[in-house]
């Protein structure tokens, strides 16, 4: 037997078994018999034994520190029970459960640790049950999430979704508890709900743990809206130029070659325009580039204001522009949008009390009239551009013309859109 048993009488050994020898660290049995048991105790914890063995007795198991012979402390739990007769004796029992104690302090250490790592993280951790209902949430779950610590925990996993996701989710789960969808081991992208009605975009990973006849779901949940933003700045530094964010030769490529597949689909016209500035060196040679920069960002925006939203402005080069006008019925619709740059362009661009005059010498080609493929459109509208340039300036020419057109009706000139 492993366990400490001795009988008391009047609170004094009576007798002790010889595993409570060994638990005690005496030589012989003969060592504990007639001494109080309290002289085993430790000093903190002899008032519960001082109280009276009665009142132990009323206790299923009581946790005591004991003292060895060579004054070593060691972890116990006793039990103590009365022994019927007509001296009042009782019957203790006492465990080394030492082990336990520090398996059990080892294990909290752990947990401890674990629950410092979980709140530190920048990710949000959440395990949530079969039935969708979130048990455990950590700090950066909450605060991800626009919630108060710990309210989390007791909702539906739904609340973390958007209404429109909700739905979408919970069909996906209810097909992955039928077995028939898989969600486990892979990341996916989705929109985060907070408290507040707000969205978010992120990435999502969910890990199933199974315990008996249960299952535990962690979700592993990252807030991405920095990297998304990163993706959106660079995708637009690809396509777009930096200084009037306006679409780069990249993009233009790709609007024409798309618009010229319309065309060929439904038929009729669209058109390119060749849009070269005039005067705009001596802005840069007199006032310098930061004028020149504040004079192209406002003449980018002169120029989407004279077009629909449906057609494309592009600055291709240090001072040129290209327009892509769709969709148009005959030639004259672009050559009035070539009028209604010139006039917009008219009007002085005002920087820091200076006043910078441009102008602009336009080439129009018109698909399918002039070119067949894009390059031949494009090649069409800049041979069309530098017949202006040699002839004037400040005007527009269609490339199937043979002289540029100087005298320019701006009273037919249409409102950009």
């Amino acid at each position: 037997m492993s366990a400490l048993v001795c009988v008391l009488r009047q609170g004094n050994v009576v007798f002790i078994n010889q595993a409570g020898v060994r638990v005690l660290g005496l030589g012989s049995q003969a060592d504990a018999v007639g001494m109080a048991f309290v002289e085993f105790v430790e000093t903190d914890y002899r008032f519960l034994v001082e109280a009276g063995w009665e009142l132990l007795a009323e206790e299923e198991f009581l946790p005591l520190k004991l003292m060895r012979r060579d004054g070593t402390l060691f972890e116990a739990e006793i039990r103590v029970r009365l022994i019927p007769g007509p001296e009042e004796s009782f019957l203790v029992e006492a465990r080394d459960i030492s082990k336990f104690v520090k398996s059990a302090e080892a294990l909290r250490e752990r947990e401890e640790r674990l629950q410092g790592v979980l709140a530190s993280v920048a990710e949000g951790i959440i395990t949530v049950d079969e039935r969708g209902i979130i048990e455990t949430a950590n700090p950066a779950a909450d605060r991800m999430f626009g919630y108060g610590k710990g309210k989390l925990v007791g909702q539906h996993i739904g609340v973390m979704m958007g209404s429109e996701l909700r739905e979408q989710h919970q069909e996906l789960f209810a097909q992955y508890m039928a077995g028939s969808a898989k969600l486990m081991g892979r990341s996916v992208e989705s929109l985060g709900h907070r408290a507040d009605g707000s969205h978010f975009p992120m990435e999502i990973s969910v890990s199933e743990l199974r315990y008996g006849k249960g299952r535990l779901f962690t979700g592993i949940l990252r807030d991405i809206s920095e990297r998304k933003e990163n993706e959106e700045r660079i995708k637009r530094l690809a396509h777009h130029d930096t200084l009037t964010g306006l679409p780069n030769r990249n993009l233009l490529n790709d609007r024409i070659s798309h618009a010229l597949a319309r065309v060929r689909r439904h038929g009729g016209r669209m058109a390119v325009l060749y849009v070269d500035l005039d005067k705009f060196k001596p802005i840069n040679d007199t006032l310098g580039h930061e004028a020149g920069d504040a004079v192209l960002r406002e003449v980018a925006r002169r120029l989407n204001n004279c077009v629909r939203s449906s057609d494309t402005v592009s600055r291709v080069g240090g001072d040129e522009f290209v327009v892509v006008v769709e969709e148009i019925g005959r030639p004259g619709e672009a050559a009035m949008v070539a009028r209604k740059i010139i006039e917009t362009l008219g009007t002085p661009i005002p920087y820091e009390g200076h006043d910078c005059h441009v102008g602009a010498s336009i080439g129009i080609a018109v698909f399918p009239d002039d070119g067949n493929t894009m390059d031949e459109v494009s090649k069409a509208a800049d041979v069309a551009m530098y017949r202006v340039k040699h002839s004037g300036r400040n005007g527009y020419c269609f490339y199937s013309d043979s002289v540029p057109v100087d005298e320019i009706d701006l009273a037919e000139a249409p409102a950009g859109g």
